[in-house]
């Protein structure tokens, strides 16, 4: 996205170069997280993201790799992101069940919930993002902004919306699903630190780059509701990790309890033997 943007004068020659980079590290650490949510969630049958940002979040690459995006590049990043997606979505299909004990009803029909959630996002992705495309009349259109040939669609605005909505809900419920669960199934260390990095370079950075050397373009970045979802999103990843490592202590312990309570029990001796200690020691 803004891959065929023509910045004003001032505008430093490397801009395309340094987006570039940060998008592509981001989108790097991303395809990472992927993989590493899918292994964790196989691993501990579980899974690892929450439904309703999972639901979010394979929409938007559905809609961005078949719509939105322009270059053989960004398709390839999304529909890998997308393959990602699956075994995320076999593991929430699969094990998802025994996580809604208390709403037997969702875990039953969870698979069916998960499909009529990323349908329903398909269509109000594709009704805002073909809104703001408008050819004729798009939403906020900026001079040096080309989409599909045509001058002031800013599908680098509407990436910037649509990815930070995901990513507040995405770290909120995130950090919120590990508080309820109460133990660190389906998460890991290494998984938060690539998906955090990589919403700092690929978001944070990204985008504040644009804004800090061609401000009259990307001044939404500043704007208030900007700000609130910006600051949101950081402020729960940051919170993830001691609360990670704190349910993450509790498993050990609670784990070690098990093991000594299971070497204390006394082994079985068979019938023989226990009816003869049941006489001797009357």
């Amino acid at each position: 996205m803004g891959s065929n943007d023509i910045p004003p004068p001032h505008v430093s020659s490397s801009y395309h170069t340094v987006c570039a980079l940060l998008l592509g590290t981001g989108g790097i650490l991303y395809t990472i997280t992927y993989a590493l949510m899918a292994r964790q969630s196989l691993r501990d049958r579980t899974y690892a993201m929450p439904l309703l940002p999972l639901a979010f979040n394979v929409a938007w690459e559905i809609i961005f790799a078949l719509y939105v995006a322009e270059s053989a590049q960004e398709k390839a990043v999304f529909t890998t992101w997308l393959i990602l997606d699956i075994g995320l979505v076999y593991a929430t299909v699969k094990y998802g069940q025994k996580e809604w004990r208390h709403a037997p009803v969702v875990g039953r029909h969870i698979g069916k919930i998960l499909t009529a959630s990323v349908l329903w996002w398909c269509w109000a992705l594709w009704a805002i993002c073909s809104w703001w495309l408008d050819e004729e009349n798009p939403v906020n259109p900026k001079d040096g902004k080309i989409y599909r040939g045509a001058i002031g669609p800013d599908s680098t605005e509407l990436g910037y919306w649509t990815a930070l909505v995901a990513q507040a809900v995405l770290s909120c419920l995130s950090l919120a699903q590990i508080v309820v669960r109460g133990n660190g199934k389906g998460a890991s260390y290494t998984a938060w630190m690539s998906r955090f990095v990589g919403s700092l370079s690929g978001l944070l950075a990204y985008y504040g780059y644009c804004w800090y050397v061609w401000p009259e373009a990307h001044s939404y970045c500043m704007s208030p509701f900007s700000i609130c979802l910006m600051v949101t999103w950081i402020v729960a990843d940051i919170a993830y990790f001691p609360v990670l490592r704190a349910v993450k202590r509790s498993d050990a312990v609670l784990r070690q309890e098990r093991e000594r309570a299971g070497q204390s029990k006394p082994k079985y001796l068979g019938k023989h033997q226990s009816t003869w200690l049941t006489v001797v020691h009357g």
